[in-house]
C-alpha cells in the first residue's frame, strides 16, 4: 500500500521525520540564512559527495559550541538549513540523525541521508467556480512548462501559477486568479501530484472610454488618437497596457491611468461581460524653463537656455525656444511639435532658426524655415522627411555672398541604447540625406549624407566600467568646394568633434591660413568610462578625424587627439570636463584644450 498525504502550502514543518510535509515551507518560503559550525556526513550508502559539498558551503561557520545545550541548538538550526536547501533540490524525505562527540570539547555533526529526489507525477488544473470555454482552458493547460517525471523542483512549481494566470488572461479574463496550490506526494514512489485550482472570472469586452479629469485642457480628439482598442474588443491586458503607455510618452500629464470600471455596464450577446475604460488625467505645468552653461578654450563661454510650452493649441503640442550664445555663435531656434497629426507617431514639425557666427572660416548670418514629418515605430526607429529653405549671407576666402538654398531632406535612426542621457550599454545608428540647390552667387545642386554609429559596451555587471565608441562619416556630391554654401561644409575639431584642436581647427586652409571646410569628413573616437564613485566617474579617451575636399574622405589627412576627463552625474546627465592634447600638433594648435559641458560626449 503506498504511503500518501496531502501538503497544505500556508502550513509549517511540525515533524522532522515526517518531510514531505516540509514542501509546505520549501514552495512558500526561500531558505532561511541559519546555519551552525557543524560537521556533515554522509550516511551509509550515499554517494552523491557533490550534493554534500554544496550543502557544506551553505552553512555559515560560527563560534565553535562552549557547551552541550549550544551544540544542539547548532545542529537543530543546520538541520533545518539542511532542509531547506534539500527541498529546494527536490529531496523531500531525507533521513536526518545529530550527533554531538565530546572527545574535544562538543563537536555538533549531523548525518545525511538525502533519500530519492522525487519527481512530478499528475500536474493539471481544476476550477473552483465557472469554467472557462474549452478553447480557453486548454490554452491555460497548454501553458504548463512542467511535466510529468520531471525533477520536482519548488521555484518551477510556483512559476507555473504565473504562466496560468498570464495565459487566461490573454484571453480576455482580467480577473483570473490561483485560488488553491494542492500538493500531494507520494513517498513509496517519491512522487508530487500538483493541482492549480483556478477562479477564471468573467470574460470581458472593453466598453466606452470615461474621462476622469481634473479640468484639463487637452482635447478629447487628440487623445482618442492614442486609443489602441475599440468598444466591444476583447479585454487585452497588453492593448490596455499600451494605451497607458501611450498616454505617458505624451508628456503632458502628472498623472496618466487608464484601467477598468468596477462594475460592468452590460453584457455582449455572447454573455462575456462588457467594462467601461476609466481613464484618470492630471496635467503638468504647461511651461517648463531649462538654462546651462559650457566652457572651452576653443570657444568661450556659452550660455543655452530653453523654454517649452504645452499644449499650445490643447492638441498635445510642443512650442520650444532655444537661445545659445557664445562668443563666436549667437543662435535662436523655434520649434512646433504636433504629435500623432498624421495619426499615432507620426508628428507635424515645423522649425525657423536664425544665427550668427564669426569664426575663423566665415563671418555668417542666416535664417532658416522648414517642416517635416516625424515616424516613430515600437521598436525604437525614428525616421522622416521634409524641406527647408534658408537665406546666407556669408563671407569667406571664397569671397562675399547672398545666397538662398532649397533643401529637402531624409533621415532614420534606431536606439538600442539603454539611456537617452548617459547609455552604458547598447548602441544607437543615424543616416541622413539632403539634395539641396544653392542661388545668389555660383549656382549649385548637391546632395549631403551623414551616418554615425555610437556603441556601449560594459565589462561588468554594474556597468562601472564601460568602453564606448562611436564613427562618424559624411560626403558631399555634386558641388565644388569654391562653390558650396558653408553650411554645407564639414569641420572637424572642438569638444564635440576631436578634442585636443581648436574649433574647425582640422581640414584644409586656404593661403591665409584659415580653415575653408571640406567636401568629406571622417570623425571616431574612444572613450574608457570608471565610475569610482556612485556619481563620479573618470574617463580616458582618443579622437580623430579627417576633413578633405575630395569627396572620400583622407586617411592620411587623419589627425587624432588624446585626453582624460571627469564626469560628475546630475539629473540631467553627465556635467563633463575634458583635457586633451593634440596628437599630431602643427603650428596652428594649441598645447592643449579644456572642455566643460552637460552631457556625455557621445
Amino acid at each position: 500500500m503506498r504511503s500518501r498525504m496531502s501538503v497544505k502550502l500556508m502550513g509549517a514543518c511540525g515533524v522532522r521525520h515526517s518531510a514531505i510535509a516540509c514542501l509546505a515551507l520549501a514552495l512558500f518560503i526561500a531558505p532561511s540564512a541559519i546555519a551552525g559550525k557543524v560537521s556533515l556526513r554522509a550516511g551509509e550508502n550515499v554517494s552523491n559527495s557533490s550534493l554534500l559539498n554544496d550543502l557544506r558551503k551553505a552553512l555559515p561557520a560560527e563560534s565553535a559550541p562552549e557547551t552541550a545545550f549550544e551544540a544542539k541548538r547548532q545542529n537543530r538550526r543546520a538541520v533545518q538549513q539542511i532542509e531547506d536547501e534539500l527541498n529546494a533540490r527536490g529531496y523531500f524525505a531525507p533521513n536526518i540523525q545529530t550527533i554531538i562527540e565530546t572527545d574535544d570539547g562538543f563537536r555538533p555533526i549531523v548525518i545525511l541521508d538525502p533519500g530519492t529526489r522525487f519527481t512530478i507525477g499528475e500536474i493539471g488544473i481544476d476550477y473552483s467556480g465557472d469554467r472557462p470555454g474549452d478553447a480557453y482552458s486548454a490554452a491555460a493547460s497548454a501553458s504548463l512548462t512542467l511535466n510529468s517525471g520531471e525533477i520536482a523542483i519548488p521555484g518551477d512549481v510556483i512559476s507555473q501559477e504565473t504562466l496560468i494566470i498570464t495565459t487566461l488572461r490573454d484571453e480576455g479574463f482580467p480577473y483570473a486568479n490561483i485560488v488553491q496550490r494542492q500538493v500531494i506526494g507520494d513517498k513509496d514512489n517519491a512522487t508530487l501530484d500538483v493541482t492549480y485550482i483556478v477562479d477564471a472570472g468573467p470574460r470581458v469586452r472593453f466598453g466606452n472610454l470615461i474621462y476622469k479629469t481634473d479640468d484639463i485642457r487637452t482635447r478629447q480628439s487628440y487623445l482618442d488618437k492614442l486609443v489602441t482598442f475599440e468598444a466591444g474588443d476583447v479585454y487585452d491586458p497588453d492593448i490596455l497596457g499600451q494605451f497607458s503607455g501611450r498616454l505617458d510618452e505624451t508628456r503632458l500629464f502628472s498623472i496618466s491611468n487608464a484601467h477598468l470600471a468596477e462594475e460592468p455596464s452590460g453584457y455582449s450577446e455572447t454573455g462575456e461581460e462588457i467594462r467601461d475604460v476609466v481613464v484618470t488625467l492630471k496635467e503638468r505645468k504647461r511651461n517648463t524653463l531649462e538654462a546651462g552653461v559650457s566652457l572651452s578654450t576653443d570657444k568661450g563661454f556659452g550660455v543655452t537656455s530653453e523654454l517649452t510650452r504645452r499644449n499650445v493649441t490643447n492638441r498635445g503640442d510642443f512650442l520650444t525656444a532655444t537661445l545659445d550664445v557664445t562668443s563666436i555663435e549667437q543662435s535662436f531656434d523655434l520649434q512646433w511639435r504636433r504629435p500623432h497629426q498624421f495619426g499615432y507617431g507620426r508628428t507635424l514639425v515645423l522649425n525657423s532658426s536664425v544665427s550668427n557666427e564669426d569664426t575663423d572660416a566665415f563671418t555668417r548670418q542666416s535664417f532658416a524655415l522648414g517642416g517635416g514629418v516625424e515616424i516613430r515605430t515600437r521598436n525604437r526607429i525614428v525616421y522622416g522627411f521634409g524641406t527647408e529653405g534658408r537665406l546666407v549671407s556669408e563671407e569667406d576666402d571664397f569671397g562675399s555672398r547672398d545666397l538662398q538654398i532649397l533643401s529637402f531632406y531624409g533621415n532614420a535612426s534606431i536606439d538600442r541604447a539603454n539611456s537617452v542621457l548617459n547609455a552604458t550599454k547598447g548602441w544607437k545608428a543615424e543616416v541622413r540625406a539632403e539634395p539641396s540647390v544653392s542661388f545668389g552667387g555660383d549656382e549649385a545642386q548637391f546632395i549631403q549624407t551623414t551616418s554615425q554609429v555610437r556603441g556601449y559596451y560594459p565589462f561588468n555587471d554594474d556597468h562601472s566600467i564601460v568602453l564606448a565608441g562611436r564613427v562618424r562619416v559624411g560626403t558631399v556630391l555634386g558641388a565644388e568646394i569654391e562653390t558650396l554654401p558653408s553650411t554645407n561644409r564639414f569641420f572637424a575639431g572642438g569638444g564635440g568633434s576631436v578634442r585636443g584642436y581648436s574649433y574647425q581647427g582640422i581640414g584644409p586652409r586656404s593661403p591665409d591660413n584659415d580653415p575653408i571646410g571640406g567636401r568629406s569628413l571622417l570623425e571616431t573616437a574612444i572613450e574608457a568610462r570608471w565610475r569610482f564613485m556612485p556619481n563620479i566617474s573618470a574617463v580616458g579617451f582618443v579622437d580623430a578625424g579627417s576633413v578633405s575636399t575630395g569627396e572620400v574622405p583622407n586617411l592620411s589627412d587623419l589627425r587624432a587627439g588624446a585626453g582624460v576627463g571627469v564626469r560628475y552625474d546630475t539629473p540631467a546627465g553627465p556635467l563633463r570636463v575634458d583635457v586633451a592634447i593634440p596628437l599630431d600638433k602643427t603650428e596652428n594648435d594649441d598645447p592643449f584644450h579644456i572642455y566643460i559641458s552637460l552631457g556625455q560626449a557621445f
